[in-house]
């Protein structure tokens, strides 16, 4: 809006000018040509108008001015550098509520002195998420920040599009095609169990670092699911260019492209870089998409063929099949890039979020014994020792579900995510102007003593037992979102979750590593910048496999 305005201004003025030039000297240093004219009188007033809105704006006639917020800014950067120094991507966010805990929003700084609202009470985030949801969009930025990884597809789609593929997919997820995949989630959960075995050679007990077991059993898992393809990450150890390899590359990135991705969602400089740090990034997301589209292109051909994938005896629906057939179905339907953008939400968030909640899980279980306990009881006198669970089974594992609750309070797998006002609205009586930017960080209201109680902190499963007053409500716990936009994958990732934690529980029990036992009551080390809730580095637990009499 910047540039147009200026635009707008030096074209009327380019007017003007030679009007008014006999009789003012005061304009004499404005080049003679019209052209000449226009660059500098559009390049002089961009200048103004960034230093107003950087300098005066914030300070003196900003509606947003008397919002509580830190004031230790960086000159021209706002918190940026705080927040990249810190430990973890939500360690600011996190000191910031507690100093103002009654606050709807908190008011914070970026590039340019630009404003930042976080989100910060149950309140706030019910209009945000619910009330008023379509009168927030996605911020452009986002995209430079999740849609390289996560790609756009229904994450990035407003209004009456939004809910039109909303409502196409969502038959995908339903109850009756989630309790097909449970032999898919069985024989991959098999495969992580054979995956360990090998790890640990022949001996009783050893040292695994899980994420990368665990990342490799929600792709393939995810890859049958989505594209209806073997993957095979979990037959193999060779270090190869696919899927698994691209994502590792994007979400795990070095210090140096870490550091540009964070200045690019800020400054738009992926491109420019000719630098192996962003090279490498840049790779990873090309493969993803020539994959993608090669798939993609494979099952058009064979969509109508009679030889169908198998999921548990009966035939499959993968989301991949299912869009082309809606594609096919409906004039106007999805285009390939539609059809590839939803692909690759689900692929990347999909086994992300599974991925790391098993991994957190398995923290819990080494350094938690009363926890391990409790879980593997529940599981083996409802289930035995083997044998496929089916969906009654499952849903009617009671620790199971506050376990899994549990985790995803405390270790959410999406530290932040954003949204901007596309209109003028208020909020919990504070008026928003259109072009407002909000960041949701879910740990702030999962992790929130004015919500879940002074132990909001603690690693405690009994509490979804007897949960009051705000923690009661579903917008006290936002790690898949809530409203019309909550996560359309939710119930695939939670049902993944607890067959893969089933067959582990089963056969293995989990104690401390050295480096945990290192670390002694010091949180695990995460990735700082990072899309996702990660450690540093992975997670190294000792297993044990257990022999059942």
């Amino acid at each position: 809006m910047d540039i147009q305005i200026c635009f707008g201004l030096a074209f009327i003025e380019c007017v003007v000018v030679p009007i008014m030039r006999p009789a003012n000297d005061i304009i004499w240093w404005l080049p003679s040509s019209r052209t000449g004219t226009f660059i500098v009188l559009f390049v002089l007033q961009w200048i103004l108008l960034k230093l107003y809105r950087a300098f005066l704006y914030p300070v003196f006639f900003s509606p947003l001015r008397n919002i509580p917020g830190p004031k230790n800014n960086t000159f021209f950067l706002g918190q940026l550098v705080h927040m990249y120094k810190a430990a973890t991507p939500i360690e600011h966010y996190m000191r910031w509520v507690a100093r103002w805990p009654d606050s709807p929003f908190i008011r914070y700084h970026i590039l340019f002195n630009k404003e930042i609202l976080l989100i910060n009470t149950v309140e706030a985030h019910k209009q945000i998420m619910q009330t008023k949801c379509y009168d927030f969009v996605k911020p452009k930025f986002l995209e430079r920040l999740l849609g390289e990884i996560v790609g756009t597809g229904l994450l990035f789609a407003e209004g009456h599009e939004h809910k039109k593929q909303r409502r196409m997919i969502l038959n995908v997820f339903s109850v009756p095609n989630m309790k097909k995949l449970i032999p898919v989630f069985q024989e991959k959960a098999e495969e992580m169990s054979a995956l360990i075995n090998r790890k640990l050679n022949g001996t009783p007990s050893g040292i695994i670092e899980v994420q990368s077991v665990y990342t490799k059993a929600t792709l393939d898992a995810i890859g049958v699911a989505a594209l209806g393809v073997e993957l095979e990450n979990l037959r193999s150890e060779e270090l190869k260019m696919d899927f698994l390899q691209c994502y590792f590359r994007m979400l795990a990135q070095p210090p140096l492209s870490a550091l540009i991705s964070f200045i690019h969602v800020h400054i738009p400089i992926r491109k420019l870089l000719p630098v192996e740090a962003n090279w490498g990034f840049l790779r990873a997301m090309r493969g993803v998409h020539v994959m993608l589209d090669e798939c993609i292109q494979e099952r058009i051909a064979h969509v109508h063929s009679t030889d169908r994938e198998k999921v548990g005896g009966t035939e499959s629906r993968d989301l991949l099949t299912y869009m082309i057939e809606e594609r096919q179905a409906a004039a106007g339907g999805l285009s390939i890039e539609d059809i590839r953008g939803h692909l690759q939400n689900f692929l990347s968030a999909g086994h992300e979020t599974t991925s790391g909640a098993l991994t957190w899980a398995s923290y819990v279980l080494a350094t938690r014994p009363d926890v391990q306990t409790k879980l593997r009881d529940e599981v083996v006198k409802a289930l035995g020792t083997i044998g496929i669970p089916t969906y009654t089974d499952i849903e009617q594992l009671h620790y199971m579900k506050n376990f899994l609750q549990e985790v995803l309070r405390v270790y959410s797998p999406a530290p932040a995510t954003y949204r901007e006002a596309a209109t003028d609205v208020v909020i919990c009586g504070q008026f928003l102007p259109k072009g407002t930017q909000l960041v949701l960080s879910p740990p702030v209201s999962n992790l929130s003593k004015q919500i879940w109680g002074e132990d909001a902190m603690e690693f405690k499963p009994e509490r979804w037992d007897a949960l009051t007053n705000d923690a009661a409500t579903p917008y006290a716990m936002e790690t898949f979102g809530n409203g019309p936009r909550i996560c359309i994958g939710k119930s695939y990732s939670l049902l993944a979750f607890k067959v893969m934690m089933i067959e582990l529980i089963r056969n293995f029990r989990f104690e401390q590593s050295p480096y945990l036992s290192a670390l002694g009551d010091q949180p695990v080390p995460v990735q700082n910048p990072a899309v996702t809730w990660r450690p540093k580095g992975g997670l190294e637990v000792r297993l044990e496999r257990i022999q059942w009499s």
